[in-house]
């Protein structure tokens, strides 16, 4: 049983780091699709190639993500992973993560605003789906990382 523990732990942080290695590109491509946009270039051969590695990052996120879910409810229906996965530890970090979340969604909104004095902005659903994925990708790095050194 401690090798399944042990087994589903570590699964459990493979998906969290793919997660971030997914995070980190699509973030910066994001950032670079918007301000491309600003000079004309998406529609460039080098504003398309912007658009595939953001729809590859998109992709590997989701794909983290669905793992994670399906390993969280196989975690929650099984009752003795649940007590040995779902410790006290990691409801503190959760918790901790969820403050994290919210200060990343946040603080990329007040990115944007301030943008916006700047620079017209032209496409509110990619800032909305900017500062959800940066609020999730704040949880999940945070969890990861407190994990990890614990």
């Amino acid at each position: 049983m401690n090798s399944d523990i042990e087994m589903l732990d570590k699964r459990r942080m493979r998906y969290l780091e793919w997660y971030l290695i997914g995070f980190v590109p699509f973030i910066i491509l994001s950032l670079t699709r918007y301000f491309f946009r600003l000079g004309g270039l998406n529609s460039q051969p080098i504003g398309r190639a912007v658009l595939i590695g953001l729809i590859l990052s998109m992709l590997l996120l989701a794909v983290s993500t669905i793992a994670s879910a399906i390993l969280g409810r196989t975690i929650k229906n099984e009752p003795s992973l649940n007590d040995a996965l779902q410790n006290e530890l990691v409801r503190s970090l959760e918790v901790q993560s969820w403050k994290a979340a919210y200060v990343g969604a946040v603080g990329t909104t007040i990115f944007f605003a301030v943008a916006w004095f700047f620079y017209p902005i032209n496409d509110p659903v990619m800032v909305a789906l900017t500062s959800i994925i940066v609020g999730a990708g704040a949880y999940q790095a945070t969890f990861y990382f407190k994990y990890r050194s614990s």
